[in-house]
């Protein structure tokens, strides 16, 4: 692939997945322009396109930026993410992008989707986020207005360092390190199944180097208890756990996924890092940082 080949936008770089994402590609020799919402605001159009009436030779595009169900879940979430993509298609010319990856979310199976999970699932999402997301991958799969190959990537939790605490799984690590309360509902039988960032960022890498039309769901194929997720997280902290029990809530359902569409698409070489060792870089990162902040105080 030629220099000017490896040219990549990464929208969103500001955030936890796109700064991770950027560093990655560069760091992989990738020619890598990195914008934040404050070089680019996705949800003005104006803005957006400025950033394509600049392009002077093909690029690829990865879309991180949305706004977080963890921030907000509204109708106003559905209203700025599905602007952010109209305004990208609108603003991009025909052959100015070679291929985009997507990142949207395995909320729009809602919360009872029949498991194993694959990209044929009923999409039913239950919340506005979920609802965006799917409207997103229809606009950009199936609307006609993208003129080159789309991969949008059903998330489950994303989790690693730098992600402040956001993730679900950096929340738990962070209140596990400081011995809070962590309330679990119903027996904490409930399987989850969390990805590695740096584990994304290969994927999307291998992506943009073979690009690919449609949805695919990103996980490890290897969904664990909750319980035993939290266990691993205070074992690997060396800290106990402080549990409190709730009932059953809505998103207390099973998410466990086939992940042979994925491994077709980027290779059956593709490693995913075990949640054990995931674990572990986590809890560094963070007792690192908490270190830091108290060396500072």
């Amino acid at each position: 692939m030629s220099a000017q080949g490896r040219d990549v936008l990464v929208f969103g770089a500001g955030g936890f997945i796109g700064s991770t994402a950027a560093r990655h590609l560069r760091a992989a020799g990738w020619n890598v322009t990195a914008l934040s919402r404050q070089d680019c605001d996705l949800t003005d159009a104006e803005a957006v396109a400025r950033v394509f009436a600049q392009r002077r030779s093909p690029c690829r595009v990865l879309l991180c930026g949305c706004v977080s169900r963890h921030f907000e879940d509204t109708f106003g979430t559905l209203v700025k993410n599905v602007a952010m993509v109209e305004n990208f298609l609108r603003a991009v010319k025909p052959g100015q992008v070679e291929s985009c990856v997507y990142l949207s979310s395995t909320d729009i199976y809602g919360n009872r989707p029949a498991v194993p999970v694959t990209e044929a699932t009923a999409a039913l999402p239950e919340f506005y986020y979920g609802a965006s997301k799917l409207t997103n991958e229809m606009l950009l799969l199936r609307s006609g207005l993208a003129d080159f190959p789309v991969a949008a990537l059903r998330l489950p939790g994303i989790y690693g360092p730098t992600d402040q605490g956001h993730s679900m799984l950096g929340m738990f690590a962070r209140r596990v390190l400081r011995g809070q309360e962590l309330t679990v509902f119903g027996d904490g039988g409930t399987l989850r199944d969390f990805v590695l960032v740096t584990d994304l960022c290969a994927v999307m890498e291998r992506l943009l180097g073979r690009p690919h039309h449609g949805v695919l769901n990103v996980a490890t194929g290897k969904s664990m208890r909750l319980l035993d997720i939290l266990n691993l997280l205070a074992a690997t902290a060396g800290r106990e756990l402080n549990l409190r029990h709730a009932p059953a809530g809505a998103r207390s359902h099973d998410l466990v996924f086939d992940t042979a569409a994925l491994r077709s698409a980027v290779g059956d070489d593709l490693t995913m890092t075990p949640l054990a060792e995931g674990a572990r870089i986590l809890i560094d990162s963070l007792q690192a940082e908490i270190a830091a902040n108290g060396a500072k105080a």
